[in-house]
């Protein structure tokens, strides 16, 4: 096959020149005039690359990326227009109308949405409570300090559990060392005067000494007594003891229970009147509740209460006081509930939430099922049915409620139909 191209000599420089194709004899390539290669054996870096297409086929291309874009052309027209036939479902999903919610049977039926009626009849309240765990009075004591003294030793700490009598702490104190010598002074006085007493009496007897010696001895010997007494008093009434150390006091646990406070250290300056250790029987404790006044009324001693803690079970317990005052600011009344704690499920200080099982007596007002009640944008609401398929958004007032049953003190009436169930499905619409 003869190469159309030829190579001439231009101006002493060799071009490559294309017979086919006038046009790319513009297109010089210079190349070395002094390589001295013949004509035919001279190769250029033009004449070792493809030849180029001829000018019909790439004609043909162009006309075949033509019409291919002019068939999407006419598949998307023709797309658009078939789209338009397909027909549309719609959802068939709750929508409002002004501030009505409406809906069809078929999605009432789904979301199993039930309807009753608001009734007028009795209710005794269960009624729900925050309260906080305390000590119970009978089963707590403080330890105090009764004189100036330093502290020598401790014997009990925080959570250690003590027996009554259980030594806590010793005292060192100046003042009861004084005290305890008193007791030393007149136990000595009055040994002496119970001796002059008994030699006074044998020589009246003998009628070697007057009546009136043997009565003044006799007197004596009985204020001794007195002074001495006396003085083993004061020493008990500073914690002293005929078996302590001289000058030591000892504080000891009044009541068996946990040794819940400490106020004191080792080598620490006490003054007289300090409580030095509060120490309980956590076995019985208290939780003190805040009961509105509107239900106290209903709730009397040794009603049952459930105590609930967070994360826990339901802890049993019995109403021990119901207060007569009502506290003018919260308008709240006090109700202690007594609850037993061996197994140690309570701690004092902490908060729990109480259901007082009410005994009466019932209130008779406007019941809703308590499902029927949900809470949009932090109010009381009830959703009122206008029809089988119409619901209306009401905000109620609530009253006391049994578990069961809601009081409504406001916002409904007697006979009306509210959404018992199926409310969450609802109250989805209204935040979509």
């Amino acid at each position: 096959m003869v190469d159309p191209r030829r190579h001439r000599r231009v101006d002493g420089r060799i071009a490559v020149t294309n017979e086919t194709n006038p046009i790319d004899e513009a297109s010089e390539i210079p190349l070395p005039a002094d390589e001295g290669l013949p004509e035919r054996d001279t190769q250029s870096p033009r004449a070792s690359t493809e030849p180029p297409r001829p000018r019909w086929a790439r004609w043909g291309i162009a006309a075949g990326l033509s019409a291919l874009a002019i068939a999407g052309m006419l598949v998307w027209l023709r797309g658009g227009d078939g789209e338009a036939d397909v027909p549309v479902t719609k959802a068939d999903v709750p929508h409002v109308e002004g501030k009505a919610i409406v809906f069809s049977k078929a999605f009432g039926e789904r979301a199993g949405i039930e309807t009753e009626p608001v009734r007028l009849s009795p209710l005794v309240p269960r009624i729900k409570v925050v309260g906080t765990v305390d000590f119970d009075p009978a089963h707590v004591a403080a330890v105090g300090t009764r004189i100036p003294g330093l502290v020598r030793s401790l014997a009990k700490v925080e959570g250690e559990r003590v027996k009554k009598g259980d030594v806590l702490a010793d005292i060192e104190s100046a003042e009861l060392g004084t005290a305890q010598a008193s007791v030393a002074v007149a136990h000595a006085h009055r040994k002496a005067a119970s001796i002059n007493e008994k030699r006074e009496r044998e020589l009246a007897e003998r009628g070697l000494s007057t009546a009136r010696e043997h009565e003044v001895a006799t007197a004596t010997h009985e204020e001794q007594r007195a002074v001495l007494e006396a003085a083993r008093q004061r020493v008990h009434a500073m914690s002293g003891s005929p078996g302590s150390p001289f000058g030591v006091y000892m504080l000891r646990a009044p009541l068996e229970g946990t040794v819940v406070e400490r106020h004191i250290f080792a080598g620490q300056s006490v003054d007289a009147h300090l409580v030095a250790f509060r120490v309980a029987n956590l076995d019985h404790l208290w939780v003190d509740l805040s009961v509105f006044e509107s239900n106290v009324d209903a709730i009397h001693k040794d009603d049952p209460v459930e105590i609930t803690r967070v994360g826990g079970e339901p802890i049993p317990g019995r109403v021990a006081h119901v207060g007569d005052v009502v506290d003018p600011v919260t308008r709240t009344a006090e109700v202690r509930v007594a609850v037993s704690n061996q197994e140690r499920k309570l701690r004092p200080g902490q908060s729990v939430t109480a259901i007082i099982q009410a005994t009466g007596p019932s209130r008779t007002m406007l019941t809703v099922p308590i499902t029927a009640v949900t809470y949009i944008d932090g109010r009381p609401t009830v959703f009122l049915a206008e029809s089988p398929d119409r619901v209306v958004p009401t905000t109620i007032e609530l009253g006391p409620n049994d578990g069961t049953h809601q009081g409504v003190t406001a916002g409904l009436s007697e006979g009306q139909l509210v959404v018992s169930r199926g409310v969450f499905a609802l109250k989805s619409e209204l935040y979509r």
